[in-house]
């Protein structure tokens, strides 16, 4: 027996378990959809910004001017709002769905594969090996690179034997380093392919805990590059493993199955970081993996942009997360680097070249951030409403007749917006239960959005965060402290409502929906969130309680709450 089949087969046995989700993505193959109803959304678009323009009017003409500190906020937070939606409307108004472009037989391209790494466990990057190596691509045209920036023995030797060049970047900040966090390791690794292989064309980027989804996706990535000389990178879609009912949100159906078919037509297609193709010389273009942000995914696909190269969404899995954050902490890390990264990027990046709908499309992304703001308007204001310190003078049918349509309109748009297109999983998927999942996840986030915003705005151009890899493992707890400000905000409203009951001041009611419609779905999501602090923990019964029927029972609290250490556990499998 050969040496090389050895090492596969001990690397086999090191590795970790192919997850489920990685399995039902090869298993589901490269079916994936050629063309995409539009019309749905281009109607609901059309509805929200016909109700819009029929609500602000009306809004200005109703403020309670007698209280300025409280209408005048209220009215901004309205028109911001309104002028996000309306540029969500147009950037969805078209889509493209990318063609397959397949290449068969063994006579294809080289490419190199990059797998930074940084302390993941060496059984979860044997089991991302394993998946490069041996899907639908010529062996012999491969050239995998484990690019280790934790410099780990262990990790060197389970490498020995499997054909997978293992390289040792310089220490982070050591003179001659292009790059300091990842941008810097895939460099190092990129200046390895560059001298050793010149006959690579492609380099693809992939995180070290993510598996192949799609057995042939090289053939397919590789296929459309072949097929255009001005496209720079093809981006696919990424998956998880995730929890029963993915309560974070890890999917994110929402931005791979719905926003990047959008984005595609607008040639505003960003790269992800993993499941991702490039051409060699467009990186070579831009200077190489671009080092001035945190990561480097989104600048690296703006760079490419703006010199005139083209960018494609695939809708195929390219790559699926062995591990997906599902603690409070670990998901207030990952989502806030990305919110500090993009508004950063549009505010103090080099956007010069962008076409007008590219800057309309990325714009889109830093308006979402910085929505998150109006909270803190939206939910004291309804608060205030319960007491009848209302922003608006007009009468109840009146504001039945305006703002009511408008909200309702907004929420039909999001559920349209919220359908994925080629998901495997559709007979399984609750709309409403998805979207509410999407909501609580969004609001719920608003105040580590807004941290990462004045981060991002007072830091300016020159002084970025120290960027942290987002942990392999759980965690979990009872999360408290940092779910803090989304119970205090939501409780606000229920609050308020009890002391204008007790003094009798509650307003009419359709009055304190009109008022107070956006602070009521802000208190319903941020109290969402706030159950998520728990999540993972085992219950712990305490007994002396009635149940429902009277009988003696037992009831639930987090395990933290008594003072229990916090675990850390693997993902927990989807059922």
């Amino acid at each position: 027996m050969s040496a090389l089949p050895t090492a596969i087969e001990r690397a086999h046995g090191q590795a970790a378990p192919s997850s489920n989700i990685a399995q039902a993505a090869r298993r589901f193959g490269d079916d994936f959809p050629t063309q995409r109803r539009n019309w749905p959304v281009r109607a609901a678009g059309l509805l929200v910004v016909g109700l819009l323009c029929f609500y602000i009017p009306w809004m200005f003409a109703h403020l309670a001017t007698r209280l300025p500190w409280l209408a005048w906020p209220f009215a901004l937070a309205s028109v911001f709002t309104g002028f996000c939606v309306t540029v969500s409307v147009i950037n969805s108004w078209c889509s493209r769905v990318t063609q397959p472009r397949l290449l068969l037989g063994e006579d294809v391209p080289q490419v190199a594969v990059l797998i930074p790494t940084l302390g993941e466990p060496v059984p979860m990057v044997l089991r991302t090996v394993l998946s490069v190596l041996e899907q639908d691509y010529p062996a012999e045209r491969m050239v995998v690179v484990v690019s280790d920036d934790a410099h780990n023995p262990e990790l060197a030797v389970a490498l020995d034997g499997l054909g997978v060049l293992y390289n040792e970047p310089l220490d982070r900040w050591a003179p001659g380093r292009d790059g300091a966090a990842k941008a810097g390791n895939l460099n190092s690794a990129l200046d390895l392919v560059r001298r050793r292989f010149p006959d690579v064309r492609y380099i693809e980027t992939r995180d070290a805990d993510d598996e192949v989804g799609c057995e042939r996706f090289l053939r397919h990535t590789v296929g459309q590059l072949e097929a255009d000389d001005r496209l720079a990178f093809v981006q696919t879609v990424k998956e998880a493993q995730v929890s029963a009912g993915d309560p974070f949100v890890n999917f994110d159906g929402q931005f791979y199955r719905s926003q990047m078919f959008a984005r595609d037509a607008a040639n505003a297609v960003f790269p992800c970081g993993s499941g991702l193709v490039w051409r060699l010389d467009a990186l070579e273009d831009i200077g190489g993996f671009p080092t001035w942000n945190l990561v480097e995914d989104f600048q690296s696909g703006v760079e490419a942009l703006r010199r005139g190269w083209r960018g494609h969404y695939l809708a195929i899995v390219g790559a699926v997360a062995q591990h997906s954050p599902e603690d409070v902490p670990n998901v207030i890390k990952q989502r806030g680097t990305w919110a500090i990264d993009t508004v950063r990027l549009m505010l103090w990046g080099d956007l010069r070249g962008l076409s007008l709908r590219q800057r309309i499309a990325f714009t889109e992304t830093l308006l979402f951030y910085l929505h998150s703001f109006t909270v803190l308007v939206y939910v004291p204001v309804t608060a205030l409403a319960c007491v009848r310190l209302l922003p608006l003078t007009g009468s109840p049918s009146s504001c039945l007749q305006h703002l009511l349509p408008y909200a309702l309109a907004t929420e039909l748009r999001l559920l349209v917006l919220n359908r994925p297109v080629g998901d495997r999983r559709g007979r399984q998927r609750n709309p409403l239960r998805s979207l509410w999942r999407v909501l609580v996840m969004w609001t719920g986030l608003a105040p580590v959005y807004m941290v990462a915003c004045c981060k991002a705005i007072l830091g300016g151009p020159n002084r970025k965060p120290i960027y942290k890899v987002t942990r392999k493992t759980h965690e979990f707890g009872w999360y408290w402290r940092e779910t803090l400000p989304n119970a205090i905000l939501a409780a606000l409203v229920p609050a308020a409502l009890v002391v204008a009951i007790v003094d009798d001041r509650l307003p009419h009611p359709v009055l304190l929906i009109a008022a107070g419609y956006w602070g009521f779905m802000a208190c319903a999501t941020l109290g969402g969130f706030v159950t998520r602090g728990w999540f993972g923990k085992r219950p712990l019964r305490l007994p002396g309680l009635l149940d429902r029927r009277g009988q003696r029972t037992e009831s639930v609290v987090p395990r933290a709450a008594v003072s229990q250490p916090r675990q850390a556990s693997p993902s927990t499998p989807e059922k």
